[in-house]
């Protein structure tokens, strides 16, 4: 064997060896980007569960139902509270929009956001939150959630009462005898 044809082994061993490093390289950023999902997903779902616990607290429950639908009804403090969770959510919201932009969140995920959005615009509170809440925001999401809000109808609060949770109760426990 000459040295010419060692050499031409050796380009050849080297240009495998680096096809090799390529997939294996490709394979590491396709798992890191897989990676990034879930931790972003995990996140998202975290601060949904918080959210929802802190409208469970008793005192911010009677912020949530008189800042949506009772205005009437609603003290100061608890329409900082209402405001200041109207915030976190749009926060949220543009998070989940900005993420699904960037290819980390799937159409599956971004649509359970914008159903969501799209529930809350319902809310006359919420609504007026927005409006005072929206020259915080900018770039394209602002004109996302305007959308939302344009494409939402205004309607009553979801009623909540115990009558309406045992009506709910009664209609599906028929369904199971």
């Amino acid at each position: 064997m000459s040295l010419s044809d060692l050499a031409s082994l050796g380009s050849f061993v080297s240009g495998l060896a680096v096809l090799i490093s390529l997939i294996y390289l490709a394979l590491q950023v396709r798992q890191t980007k897989r990676n990034q999902q879930i931790a972003i997903r995990h996140s998202r779902a975290s601060r949904i569960v918080e959210l929802q616990l802190a409208l469970a607290d008793p005192a911010v429950a009677d912020a949530w139902l008189h800042g949506s639908g009772s205005p009437q009804e609603i003290t100061q403090t608890e329409l900082s509270q209402f405001t200041n969770l109207c915030r976190a959510l749009f926060f949220h919201f543009e998070d989940s929009f900005y993420q699904r932009e960037e290819g980390l969140l799937n159409d599956d995920a971004f649509e359970t956001v914008v159903a969501g959005a799209r529930l809350l615009a319902r809310s006359p509170g919420w609504r007026a939150a927005w409006r005072i809440a929206r020259p915080n925001f900018g770039g394209r999401f602002l004109g996302f959630m305007d959308g939302v809000v344009a494409g939402s109808a205004v309607e009553p609060p979801v009623d909540l009462s115990r009558e309406a949770w045992k009506v709910a109760f009664a209609s599906e426990a028929s369904r199971t005898s």
